[in-house]
Order: structure tokens, then sequence, then C-alpha cells
């Protein structure tokens, strides 16, 4: 039976992040290789093993300074907007609680991982998502909100000292922009894998918002890229026979 999942505003709210964080990154580092290092000149920094060695031109958007500038703070404040948006509407609508951290997701999470490891043979019972799931959708904004704030922490050293100084200094500031980029990016990566190994059926439902719960993981008992072999997913998913009397 076919089942309405997600809002318009979830929908429109999505795709317009996967816009603004793609540009966002790649202008990002397009300014990150105007000084490709994080450690002022004739001092040292902790924790970049790769001072000094530019990002592959493949990687960034903006085709210079000035031009990767531009498109980075047109972006930055579509995310911002676009995430106010959304987060008011969960909010609001109440689908924060199947996001926000709940007392066993732990727990759930490694069966997840333990089912995903071929260590537990059916899918862990879960609701809208299941709780690996939940804790990237959670961290997703978190690391948004760092990237927004060490963002203007470094736009503005001067005019915002104090919350330039909150993250240790320019430095320090710049260096945890990238931190939660590199994060943002890792997730996204993550999730969009997971999203064609294991439920590429949900694509149909972040599109029209309509989604089938019998081709869902729990009910297909799907690991990554089972889908591709139906035979060895129902094999699977079926219960053990009758012991011999």
């Amino acid at each position: 039976m076919i089942r309405k999942r997600h809002h318009w505003i979830v929908r429109t709210t999505h795709w317009v992040n996967v816009v603004a964080i793609i540009i966002m990154v790649g202008s990002g580092l397009r300014i990150f290789n105007a000084y490709p290092a994080f450690a002022r000149k004739g001092e040292m920094f902790c924790c970049y093993p790769f001072e000094h060695k530019p990002i592959p031109d493949w990687l960034t958007f903006g085709g210079w300074l000035g031009g990767a500038r531009h498109w980075h703070f047109a972006m930055m404040w579509v995310l911002v907007v676009n995430g106010l948006v959304y987060l008011t509407f969960i909010y609001l609508h109440g689908e924060w609680r199947d996001l926000v951290p709940r007392r066993g997701d732990i727990r759930d999470s490694l069966q997840m991982v333990k089912f995903y490891t071929f260590r537990r043979k059916d899918h862990p019972h879960q609701g809208k998502h299941n709780a690996l799931q939940k804790t990237a959708y959670f961290l997703l904004p978190v690391f948004g909100a760092l990237a927004v704030l060490t963002g203007i922490a470094i736009w503005k050293p001067v005019e915002l000292a104090p919350l330039t100084a909150v993250f240790g200094g320019y430095v320090w500031a710049r260096y945890w922009h990238f931190i939660a980029m590199l994060a943002i990016v890792i997730l996204s990566v993550v999730h969009v894998f997971m999203v064609f190994a294991v439920d590429p059926y949900s694509m149909t439902s972040m599109i029209t918002g309509n989604y089938d719960p019998s081709l869902s993981p729990e009910a297909r008992n799907a690991r990554p890229f089972y889908h591709l072999f139906p035979r060895r997913a129902r094999a699977a998913a079926a219960p053990p026979p009758p012991a011999a009397t």
C-alpha cells in the first residue's frame, strides 16, 4: 500500500541542500587553494598533514578566488535560509521526534551494524529511519550550524572577534570550518551510498513523496546491494526449516 512519506517542504529543502552543499564545498575548496595551509607563514600547524598541497582543481568550483567567494557567500545564505525553513517545519510538524537521539539508539545502531556485517540474520525493527540513519540526519544540521558559525568567524574576524575567539582564533576557526565541511561531505557520501545500496526505492519518495512500505529494507531484509540479487535476498529473509522430529 502506497503511503505519503515526505512532505513537499522536506523534499524541496532536501534538493536545495544538495545543490547548495555541492557549490559551497567546491567554492570553499577553491578559496582554500588560495592559501592551502592553516599555519601562518613561518609557523607550524599540528593537525593537517597536507600543508601547502592544493586541492585538485576538478574538486573545486568558481574558476578563481573572487568568483569562488561570490558563489560561496551566495550559497551560504541559501543554506542558512533553507536550513531554517526545514528546522522550523520539522519542529512545527512534529517530525523532529523521528530524528532526535533517544535512549537505546546506541544499542539499535550496533544491531544494524551486526545485520550489515552478517552477524545478525533478521533486519532490526525500525520506524521511519533506522538508528544509523537517525544519527546521520541529526548530525548533518549540527555540522551545518558549525560550518556557518566558523565561516562567519573567519569572514569577519575583527568585527566578530569574540566569536572567532570561541573557536580558538582565526587559524583554528578556519580549521574547524574545514573539519565541519569534511564531516558534511562524509555523511552525505555515506547517505547517498546507503540509499542506492540498501533502499533505492526511497528515491521516488524524495521526488513524489510516496513510498511503498513493502519495499522497505526491513520488509525485504535488505543488506547493501541485496536488491541486485533477489534470490539471495529471499533466501536470507526466509524462516529456517522446522526441526526434524
